[in-house]
Parts: structure tokens; sequence; C-alpha cells
């Protein structure tokens, strides 16, 4: 037979202070590797940089631009100045732009020579934020 008293261990309350030292330490996480991204990105551009025809230079500009981009947006949710559900552009938020920013850097990536592998782990700090942008707040 079921027991009819209440089960003596409450709810875990979830701890507001520490939810947001986790987000924001996530978020530092994914602007230092996006960074560390560029690093190995661009130590090897100037390695091969003979190399490079004109489309290969175009791809070096966008995936620069892109990642700084990246780095900016991730910091400025690490300091929580943004959000990832800020709107920016009309109905577009935060982690639209940041999610449009990464494909761009990894295709970008990908036509420059000898860098393709590298372009592609944009997608386990994107991966990071994608996880924080789908978490439902704490009430």
């Amino acid at each position: 037979m079921a027991s009819t008293e209440p089960d003596p261990a409450p709810e875990p309350v979830p701890d507001q202070a520490k939810a947001r030292s986790t987000k924001s330490g996530l978020m530092w996480t994914s602007a230092g590797l996006t960074g560390v991204v560029g690093v190995f990105q661009l130590s090897r551009v100037f390695m091969d940089a003979g190399r490079y025809g004109a489309l290969a230079w175009v791809g070096v500009v966008l995936t620069v631009l892109c990642l700084l981009a990246l780095v900016a947006a991730y910091v400025g949710c690490a300091r929580d100045m943004l959000t990832l559900r800020d709107r920016l552009l009309g109905r577009v938020d935060l982690f639209q732009i940041t999610t449009v920013l990464a494909l761009v850097a990894i295709v970008a990536g990908v036509l420059v020579p000898d860098s393709n592998t590298t372009a592609l782990a944009l997608l386990l700090p994107w991966g990071l934020t994608y996880w924080l942008h789908n978490l439902n707040p704490a009430t």
C-alpha cells in the first residue's frame, strides 16, 4: 500500500548566484575557446601566407572579423552586459546572430587552405552557447 505521508525531502531550490556564476564561466570559456581557434588559424595563415590566393585571403579576413565579433558577444554575455536572448535586430536575438557568425567563420575558414579542422573547432563554443540559450531560466 502506498504511503500518504509527504516526502520529507524538500524540493531543491536553485541557487541564483551559482547559476549566474556558472553561466558566466561558460561564456568566458566560449570566448576563450573562440580566441584560441583564432590564434591557431592565424598562426597557420602566417606560416603559409605565400601560397594563398585572393579567395583564401577573403576567407582569412571574413574569419577574423567573425571571430572578433563572436569573442565580443561572448565577453559581453560573460560580463552580464548582454544575454543570448537580447533582441538586437527586430525579432533576431543575439544567439541567432552568433549562429550566423559562427557559420560564416566556418565556411570562410574552409576557404583557407589547411585550416579546415581549425574552423570546425568553432562548433564547441557554439555548442556551449546553444545549450545555455535553451536552458529554462530558474523562476
